[in-house]
């Protein structure tokens, strides 16, 4: 019965169960990485990344695909105007960096900790985002603006 509800219900839902979990792996890596203190002390820090990063960063995301899309279908026409059929649109290729280094940033800012822990934070927390969005592709696909 849970799956014949509404695809926007499914949607919330979606967003809270990811946000939970990323949550608790990121409450779990800032405190193993940094400290218990720091955890416990940056703890509505950690859930308002973990929101961001579950349901804003999609749509950032999104939106930064579409303009490099759009940058490397120009690029790709020019090469193809000098070379017919060796222009590909590669740049669209970099959105996970800068998903990475959306995340960084969050991480660094947001939770007050050195620019090494902020990395290796990021880093797992990238993984673990991948995990869920590979489990659960409805979220990252219904978040997509392009």
């Amino acid at each position: 019965m849970l799956f014949q509800l509404d695809p926007a219900v499914m949607l919330i839902l979606g967003i809270i169960i990811g946000t939970i979990i990323v949550t608790l792996v990121l409450y779990l890596i800032v405190r193993i990485i940094e400290s218990e203190h720091r955890a416990n002390d940056k703890i509505y820090m950690i859930i308002l990344e973990a929101f961001i990063a579950v349901f804003i960063l999609p749509i950032i995301l999104g939106a930064i695909g579409t303009v490099l899309g759009a940058i490397g279908d120009l690029v790709a026409g020019i090469r193809n105007a000098l070379d017919p059929g060796g222009g590909t649109n590669y740049v669209v290729l970099l959105v996970p960096i800068f998903g990475f280094l959306i995340l960084l940033a969050l991480t660094k800012f947001l939770i007050d900790i050195s620019w090494e822990s902020a990395l290796w934070i990021s880093l797992i927390l990238l993984f673990v985002l991948y995990i869920i969005y590979s489990i659960v592709p409805e979220l990252y696909t219904f978040l997509q603006v392009g």
